[in-house]
């Protein structure tokens, strides 16, 4: 059986729903990130570098969230995770995946984990404050990309949901999110799913918790 280890509102989130969507058989691992659990040796045994999520199969241990999704993809061939079936589609979502998590997951975690950049203390408000700054852009770029439909072709992919978790990290660092209209349409798309909002209940969320509407 194929085990996910997650935080609760972490990016992890992202594979959680894809493998609720495919109505995939799956033990979920709680790994609560905000009580240092990554760090124990029975978390780094599993993956070293001390990050949610990992999925563990029978073959090993998956880390690496676009690495994840699309073995997902692959073994299920369902929404929420990448497409499969036509080859831009796939391509589009992993270019959008790749982005989220090589420039707007970590303009977020200037803002929370200055200690992964620097050790000297001083340094961490500019950090943060860069980070904000790169944010802006970012959340700016999201805005343009979000339309009536999905971010990557005509389905819901992991693309989505990872969109849905950035808009909550936004209003978590009381960013101004009234600014982002067609976005907040999408997240409000994904989290009305039922797979979405079954790890929704599993997690510890409300609805409220990601959109007002």
């Amino acid at each position: 059986m194929l085990k996910l280890f997650y935080s609760p509102g972490a990016c992890s989130i992202v594979p959680h729903i894809a493998l609720e969507e495919a109505g995939a058989e799956f033990e979920p691992v709680r790994v609560m990130l905000a009580e240092g659990e990554h760090m124990r040796p029975e978390y780094l045994a599993i993956n070293p570098h001390a990050r949610v999520p990992a999925l563990g199969t029978d073959q090993g241990v998956i880390t690496e969230n676009i690495a994840i999704l699309n073995f997902i993809a692959d073994s299920f061939g369902a929404a929420g995770s990448v497409p499969r079936g036509d080859a831009f589609e796939a391509a589009r979502c992993n270019e959008l995946l790749g982005w989220f998590a090589s420039s707007v997951h970590i303009s977020f975690a200037t803002i929370w984990r200055g200690s992964r950049f620097t050790d000297d203390e001083s340094v961490w408000p500019a950090l943060a404050a860069g980070g904000k700054a790169a944010l802006k852009k970012h959340f700016a770029e999201i805005e343009e990309l979000c339309a009536d439909g999905w971010l990557a072709g005509g389905a819901f992919t992991a693309a989505d949901s990872y969109a849905a978790i950035f808009y909550r990290w936004g209003r978590r660092i009381e960013m101004d999110m009234g600014g982002y209209p067609r976005w907040a349409a999408l997240v409000a798309r994904v989290v009305d799913r039922p797979a979405v909002q079954r790890v929704l209940e599993r997690e510890g969320w409300k609805r409220s918790d990601f959109v007002t509407s």
